[in-house]
């Protein structure tokens, strides 16, 4: 067996409170629409869709500075480098709150000049929803970024909690303030920064768990280390870049052309998308820390293993998706409580799911490439699906189709960008001699220099494991004393994984791994078990016992390190 089993188990894992997590950001503002729309008509839908742009900017800074320290970290913590860990961990917090305090500044200062860009002239309610969220820059730029950390940092969990409990609290403080209070649209955005707040306050736990990684250390904070995290996750955030161009393009275009109506219409395609497009950045997300650290490790087949899964998981929901949009699309639009232009909004709601299955190729595959630090293609496809293309087809169908020329935009781009991504990569392929159309740049490791297996919790199974293993060593004319240490290395902390790790009666696998670098021989071993870490000493006697063969490793070994990285017990020792 090879390394599959801990793919499938970690993918499963992570791409489920990815998901969640995602559809959680999106519920958020979901909530406000269907809340606003119903309790203030095309009034508090429009105010929202003006503000759309601002959330926009702050994903921008959220996401790239996010996604690049989290990518950052999944490589550090497979690479063992805890210096690193802590150098991308303290400069993500420190740029995310910089630039949060100079959005915060500059938009206050220059709030009415926004509001008439984004398509707010003239509606009054626009300022008193916006100035709450444009002073509190910080929080919704740092709630992402540390969402984004935890789950590198294995706890996936806990990011999709306090991305949960944010929601909880928008809904119910939005309830309290605009129906109970009476506190109109303010009181909508101020519940929306009381549930980021609550978000954050959750995140937090994180840093106070035994293995958590994420701690504050000595860094550069200049201007170019603040670039180059910038830069690291720019590919997938310069999305919002796009998005927040686009929605002021489009909120201009259908005010002149179908007015305060149509900017409604459109609001409420735009939430029914986010909450499509929650499904592929789940499973993007779901991906990155996985291929970073797996990449970290020199894992090819993990990489290779991970996006199968990921391609896989994104066809089967994302046509599950089309089909229900196809299906439920009025029920969907009555939600928000508009009725005039119900069948306009169904309409454009069906229109849309016909490039859902698109949508979530292109998403998935930008992630990907901006993970394995490919992001110029990461950011072509989405310069290509979110700005050039799409505005490009917005000025010529919102003109003759209103509302509905904004939907085939979408789904003319969507559709354009997959043709010109399989093209480019086909190309690419063939150019650079790549395995495929990942285009992932192998690390140059010989299979003959490669060891590695996978046992289940009978130890019988390292009986024969450890055969294979002196079958190895003797094919490589490893001298006898470092056969010998490999050998005792891999008996002692896997039987001490079997013997007191799988201690709970479930199915449990080890992968075991052995690599020659250079002068260098590399052991790591993963397992499924709760925490455990065979290097520390226990107090109980059957297995104080046990660890005497583990202090034998520890003392010859050059290096030793346990860490609990995705979900697993990963160790590594240097001879």
């Amino acid at each position: 067996m090879n390394n599959q089993h801990f793919v499938n188990k970690a993918f499963r894992i992570f791409v489920i409170n990815s998901i969640l997590s995602s559809a959680g950001v999106v519920l958020g503002t979901f909530v406000d629409a269907i809340i606003l729309g119903n309790a203030f008509g095309e009034i508090g839908l429009s105010v929202l869709a003006v503000s759309m742009p601002i959330y926009m900017v702050y994903n921008l800074f959220g996401y790239a500075f996010g996604v690049g320290s989290s990518l950052k970290v999944a490589e550090a913590i497979g690479a063992e480098d805890k210096d690193g860990i802590r150098s991308y961990f303290t400069q993500a917090m420190f740029f995310a709150v910089a630039v949060g305090l100079v959005i915060a500044a500059l938009g206050m200062l220059f709030l009415p000049t926004i509001i008439g860009l984004t398509g707010g002239a003239g509606i009054a309610a626009a300022g008193d929803y916006m100035w709450p969220i444009v002073i509190t820059a910080p929080i919704f730029i740092l709630a992402p970024v540390i969402s984004l950390l935890i789950r590198s940092d294995a706890d996936p969990f806990l990011s999709t909690l306090g991305i949960s409990v944010s929601v909880i609290v928008n809904l119910v403080l939005d309830l309290i303030f605009i129906f109970g209070l009476n506190m109109g649209v303010f009181g909508g955005a101020l519940a929306m920064v009381i549930g980021q707040c609550c978000a954050i306050a959750v995140y937090a736990i994180h840093f106070f768990k035994k293995h958590n990684h994420l701690k504050f250390g000595q860094t550069s904070l200049s201007p170019k280390a603040c670039y180059q995290l910038f830069h690291g996750g720019f590919g997938i955030a310069s999305a919002f870049i796009y998005q927040g161009i686009t929605l002021v393009v489009i909120n201009n275009l259908l005010s002149v052309t179908v007015g305060v109506g149509g900017l409604a219409v459109y609001n409420i395609l735009f939430n029914v998308s986010l909450f499509a497009y929650a499904i592929f950045d789940g499973i993007s997300l779901a991906l990155a820390p996985l291929v970073a650290t797996f990449a970290g490790e020199k894992d090819t087949e993990g990489v290779y293993n991970t996006m199968g899964l990921s391609l896989k998981t994104a066809v089967l929901l994302s046509a599950i998706c089309a089909l229900v949009l196809l299906i439920f699309a009025e029920p969907i639009a009555a939600m928000f409580g508009v009725t005039d232009n119900l069948p306009l909004v169904a309409q454009t709601i069906r229109i849309f799911a016909f490039g859902v299955v698109q949508t979530c190729f292109n998403c998935v595959m930008a992630h990907f490439y901006q993970t394995i630090k490919r992001p110029t293609l990461a950011g072509i496809i989405y310069f290509l699906r979110g700005f050039l293309l799409l505005i490009g087809f917005c000025a010529w169908l919102i003109p003759a189709f209103g509302v509905v020329g904004a939907a085939l935009a979408i789904v003319a781009a969507e559709t354009a960008t997959l043709a010109i991504l399989i093209f480019a990569a086909l190309v690419l392929k063939k150019q650079g001699g790549y395995r495929n159309i990942l285009l992932f740049r192998e690390p140059v490791i010989s299979k003959d220099n490669l060891y590695e297996t996978t046992l289940s919790a009978d130890i019988k199974e390292l009986e024969k494991c450890v055969e294979e293993i002196e079958a190895f060593c003797e094919r490589l004319d490893i001298d006898s004393k470092n056969a010998y240490f490999i050998n005792l290395t891999i008996e002692e902390l896997a039987a001490n994984i079997i013997n007191f790790g799988f201690n709970d009666g479930k199915p449990h696998y080890i992968h075991i791994k052995i690599a020659l670098f250079e002068e260098d021989i590399y052991i790591r071993l993963r397992d499924d078990s709760t925490s455990y870490n065979p290097f520390e000493e226990s107090e109980k006697p059957d297995e104080a016992l046990d660890y005497l063969g583990v202090s034998i490793v520890r003392k010859k070994a050059k290096s030793f390190a346990y860490n609990r990285t995705l979900v697993f017990n990963n160790l590594l020792i240097i001879l």
